[in-house]
């Protein structure tokens, strides 16, 4: 699917494709590398990520989509995807490929869905998930990526509020020991926009749900906090087809659960940054 969408970009008229790319830095969440012995809430474990997306439209109801990622809790994949766009639905689907998270497992092929529709004028459900095509790590360096995300978007005349439900798990074998990095975030997430006016402003309330776990035969440990967080952000469309965007989650108040019981850290500040550029050529 990658071959076929990087030669139709490449002998079709580049009117019809669409470019992204997006940056993030943050000290919210656990390093990958995270061991049995760290203790606490992670407050100097700086984590860089990003995202470049490419999509080409040779018809007005089908998009070719490719999305190389660099997550914080997936760590790296390449997802090619073909889109049908009808008038209330969208539907994708297309392989996605872990790409170099271990030494030993070059390559976890996986299957990513996507899918949404408006159930009523002015309200939109949407679904997604990408699970990987082996279900069990059997092997030292095996490793899973797993991410879900369901959110329900409601539409007024200068306003989206959107319910929002995301899940995302890493999972790998290593010296015996399995560990599973895993984020869940509930959110509440509003954007404004005016007509004419080239800004889109956006606030949210959301929960994190952070886990770290260890599981062999000798030892069962499960390191948990959560996070409460305001997200805010800006987005600038200059002109048609192009815009900026700069959005920041900021960590109001931070707790321990399971072995990280009793540890806050409300006087550490947890944050993201995310920026990023689209346009169309």
């Amino acid at each position: 699917m990658a071959a076929v969408w990087l030669l139709l970009t490449t002998v079709m008229p580049a009117s019809g494709v669409e470019i992204g790319v997006n940056l993030e830095l943050g000290n919210q969440g656990f390093a990958y590398d995270r061991d049995f012995d760290d203790d606490g809430i992670p407050k100097d474990e700086f984590l860089f990520g990003g995202t470049i997306t490419g999509a080409y439209n040779p018809t007005d109801f089908l998009t070719l989509e490719l999305i190389a990622d660099r997550d914080q809790i997936l760590q790296n994949s390449l997802t090619s995807r073909l889109a049908y766009r009808g008038d209330r639905v969208r539907f994708a689907m297309g392989p996605s490929f872990g790409l170099f998270n271990q030494p030993d497992q070059h390559v976890a092929p996986g299957l990513s869905t996507e899918a949404s529709v408006d159930v009523l004028p002015r309200l939109n459900a949407a679904a997604a998930t990408t699970r990987p095509m082996q279900r069990d790590v059997s092997s030292d360096g095996d490793y899973r990526q797993r991410f879900d995300r369901l959110a329900l978007s409601t539409y007024g005349d200068n306003l989206i509020v959107t319910l929002l439900f995301e899940q995302s798990r890493f999972r790998e074998l290593d010296d015996g020991t399995e560990r599973t990095n895993r984020l869940r975030r509930y959110a509440l997430r509003t954007e404004a926009f005016a007509k004419g006016v080239p800004y889109r402003v956006i606030v949210s309330g959301e929960f994190h749900d952070r886990s770290f776990s260890f599981k062999n035969d000798d030892e069962n440990r499960k390191q948990t906090y959560g996070t409460l967080v305001l997200g805010t952000g800006i987005t600038y469309e200059p002109r048609p087809g192009m815009s900026y965007r700069v959005l920041l989650e900021s960590g109001l108040y931070n707790f321990g659960r399971d072995d990280l019981l009793g540890e806050f850290e409300d006087d550490v500040y947890l944050f993201r940054v995310r920026t990023g550029i689209s346009f169309s050529l």
